[in-house]
């Protein structure tokens, strides 16, 4: 072996070491999630981004510059910060966010919904409405000035079953009675009920729907509730919560249940307890005066109360 032979063994041997001390740290840092800033002579601890959309298949972009995979995509090796992140697929609204990195640390987007362009919108109404409700059942009742009209929920079936047709303006809400038969809508000052089928003496053009005015309130309503056996309703307008029994849809009885000191607000109604949750100002000993949260049960003892509310407000006045 001549000296120029071993010369270049040894060349080229230390090449190799001086290569692999180059690239071993990098290879390493790499593994264990470092990146190497040749600019700025940094080395920091990268993030990964994590992306999963409906339907999958989509593009993705970082800072305007697309990536190679499509979702679902894991985008590792990202230096610290904030990104800018684009998922698009064709057909489909684009899906838009900010989204930061962090060092050691997987940012996921697991349930991007993209939402398909807006199609023909499909007329599902035969009539001009005045209103509509949509039961449990997957029936849509229409409030039209031909009368009241059923369909299914794509507007096949469709049927008259009242020609009442005297629907009053600025309905604020409607609700069905828990047992399905009812439609209970109210004004501001008025509350209406649908009884639905209540004879059997329903024709062909008309199945025995009969509307009623159940109540006049004399302050605004805020809303109504159905009591759950569907045979009173919980009006609660600015002033206080009612209770008001309804038989055969004729007006009955009102009763004052609670008086507001402020005006009502965050209404809710436990339905499966009977229950009445706001929020109001009273003044209790111990509390601090201010806004306090209550409820009102109206299940328990509930008709033994209201027996004696009706009896009294019912007895003659002591002379």
């Amino acid at each position: 072996m001549t000296i120029s032979d071993k010369i270049k063994r040894a060349i080229a041997l230390y090449s190799a070491v001086i290569l692999f001390c180059i690239l071993l740290p990098v290879i390493l840092s790499s593994a264990l999630g470092y990146k190497i800033d040749l600019h700025a002579f940094k080395i920091y601890k990268t993030g990964i981004i994590y992306l999963n959309s409906s339907p999958s298949g989509a593009a993705i972009y970082l800072n305007g510059a697309k990536h190679n995979d499509l979702t679902p995509a894991q985008i590792e090796n990202l230096k610290p910060g904030t990104y800018k992140v684009d998922v698009r697929r064709e057909g489909f609204y684009p899906w838009e966010k900010e989204l930061a990195v962090r060092p050691n640390m997987v940012t996921k987007e697991e349930h991007i919904v993209l939402f398909p362009l807006a199609q023909k919108i499909k007329r599902v109404a035969r009539y001009p409405l005045a209103e509509f409700a949509v039961s449990d059942k997957n029936l849509i009742y229409h409030m039209t000035s031909y009368g009241l009209f059923v369909s299914n929920m794509d507007g096949t079936g469709l049927r008259r079953i009242t020609p009442y047709s005297n629907w009053p303006k600025n309905i604020l809400g409607k609700k069905f009675s828990p047992s399905g038969d009812r439609i209970m809508y109210f004004t501001s000052h008025d509350i209406y009920v649908i009884y639905l089928n209540p004879d059997k003496t329903a024709t062909e053009d008309n199945q025995g729907a009969k509307i009623e005015q159940a109540l006049n309130m004399e302050y605004p309503i805020v809303d109504v509730f159905w009591y759950s056996d569907s045979g009173y309703l919980v009006v609660v307008t600015e002033k206080g919560i009612n209770v008001a029994e309804l038989r055969g849809g004729g007006k009955q009885n009102v009763v004052l249940l609670y008086k507001f000191n402020s005006t009502p607000k965050d209404l809710y109604y436990d339905d499966a307890n009977d229950s009445l949750y706001f929020i109001d100002n009273r003044k209790e000993e111990g509390l601090k005066e201010g806004n306090y949260l209550y409820r009102l049960d109206l299940r328990k003892n509930f008709f033994g109360q209201l027996m004696q509310l009706l009896i009294k407000k019912e007895e003659p006045a002591n002379k």
